[in-house]
């Protein structure tokens, strides 16, 4: 099945849907789907994609890249369509396809070869600006951007995606109690580095 629609029209898909099929829970969707309903795909990318989307935009930064890996979640999850448990949650089973596909790609995005200077050496990389944002928003932005990868993907499952604790630590496989020490300490940093720019700022 062809993944057709992009993040910019991420509600195209319900048009082709049956007008019921927009009242049922995606786990009943996904059943659906696994039994072969086609207009079910469209009800359950509709209700999905733009969850799936945000979470892969935070992860990439990219509105290019988090439309690209958007369509690469929908063709894994449409692969692994017949491996989903009937009745388990939906939204985090998506999520994880979807970290995996992020991480599949930097990767691959590593074992690029590093260009060359001019004279041989490897380029120094560039220093990161020392100014924090003026805006508290942009603040709390840069400093989730600063936190270690496991504790900024706890906090934004959690508490930006909604997910209970078990779905975070599904979506990551760990255990939940892993995930709360992660957003406990990730919010410790949080609130150095806030602390800080209210210094700065005042």
């Amino acid at each position: 099945m062809a993944v057709g629609a992009s993040a910019d029209g991420l509600a195209g898909g319900a048009a082709t849907a049956d007008a019921g099929l927009g009242a049922l829970a995606p786990e009943s969707l996904m059943v659906r789907y696994v039994e072969g309903d086609p207009a079910a795909f469209d009800a359950l990318y509709a209700c999905t994609a733009p969850r799936l989307f945000g979470y892969l935009l935070r992860l990439t930064r990219d509105r290019a890249r988090a439309e690209d890996l958007l369509q690469v979640t929908f063709s894994k999850i449409h692969r692994a369509r017949a491996s989903y448990l009937r009745g388990a949650p939906v939204l985090p089973w998506m999520l994880a396809i979807a970290r995996r596909s992020f991480l599949d790609e930097r990767r691959a995005a590593k074992v690029r070869t590093e260009h060359l200077s001019d004279d041989g050496s490897l380029p120094e990389p560039r220093a990161e600006p020392e100014a924090v944002g003026a805006d508290l928003s942009e603040a709390l932005d840069r400093a989730l951007l600063d936190l270690p990868v496991s504790y900024r993907e706890a906090i934004e499952l959690t508490k930006i995606n909604g997910l209970s604790v078990a779905e975070a630590a599904e979506v990551l496989g760990t255990t939940g109690t892993a995930v709360k020490l992660r957003v406990f300490r990730g919010y410790e940093i949080l609130r150095k580095q806030l602390a800080r720019f209210r210094r700065f700022s005042e």
